[in-house]
């Protein structure tokens, strides 16, 4: 645990009881802000430039006026990751509406997922879902309250994360997460068009994989019961086994832990 935690505010480095932000802008009244969550592995930010890019496209599509360079941004989560002793755990970077120019803070939290949750694999919770709103499901919004609201009634229920389904039965994404389904060998996921959160691991997945092992098409309730395999993704958690979906067991396979094990490569690699 950090005994005298930092954070970054503004391009700033101060204790995290300094930091000051007002609750009069839009980004504290209305949610209109984005965050990034991003890996740290031996005290390095993982795959920066997809979340940079990912950042910077989502603040101009929602009017944020957010253009620091990825060099800066690299400098940044340095100084935090430095200044708190970090090792392996994820920054944070949260841009919120403050008034002509966008705010900045930018936290450190430590390693969260074991070794033993890796073996033990997640449980995922179906939960019903409408479909996504045009224009802000392709973004990590600060507007993240069905996601938490969802994942935590899934942890109550003794699961590790909600996965949401639409009306017409087509798998969307889970709470924090991209879902995989394995089929005759080849990793699908839902489209981009369905809904989900376009994710910095998902992205890596696909192109690690290729088009030969991986593609998008809708995926329905029904195909997570003929799948041989199924992998959730996130920039923390990078290749997450499924062992059970609702009250279906299942048992990780070949090319889940290989594809695993290459993404842990792909990850402890500097860019």
């Amino acid at each position: 645990m950090f005994t005298d935690r930092k954070v970054m505010l503004d391009g700033k480095l101060r204790s995290d009881h300094a930091a000051k932000i007002s609750p009069l802008h839009e980004g504290f009244l209305y949610g209109h802000g984005l965050f990034e969550t991003i890996k740290v592995v031996a005290g390095r930010p993982v795959f920066l430039a997809a979340h940079h890019a990912r950042l910077t496209t989502s603040a101009h599509a929602l009017d944020l006026a957010y253009k620091l360079p990825l060099e800066t941004l690299r400098e940044r989560l340095l100084t935090v990751i430095k200044g708190n002793d970090l090792t392996n755990g994820s920054a944070k970077v949260t841009v919120f509406n403050q008034g002509d120019t966008p705010g900045e803070l930018i936290t450190v939290r430590e390693q969260t997922y074991s070794a033993e949750t890796y073996a033990r694999g997640f449980r995922l919770q179906p939960r019903p879902a409408g479909r996504r709103v045009p224009g802000l499901s392709g973004h990590k919004t600060l507007n993240y309250l069905e996601n938490i609201r969802a994942r935590r009634a899934a942890l109550a229920a003794g699961f590790d994360e909600a996965l949401f389904i639409d009306t017409t039965g087509e798998v969307i994404e889970g709470a924090g997460t991209n879902l995989f389904i394995v089929r005759d060998g080849v990793a699908l996921t839902p489209p981009l068009a369905s809904g989900p959160l376009p994710g910095i691991a998902r992205a890596q997945v696909l192109a690690l994989l290729g088009s030969a092992r991986a593609r998008e098409t809708v995926v329905t309730a029904a195909d997570l019961h003929a799948a041989t395999e199924v992998f959730v993704t996130n920039a923390l958690l990078g290749v997450m086994p499924v062992t059970r979906i609702d009250e279906t067991a299942l048992t990780p396979g070949p090319f889940v832990r290989d594809l695993r094990t290459a993404y842990r490569v792909l990850e402890s690699t500097p860019a």
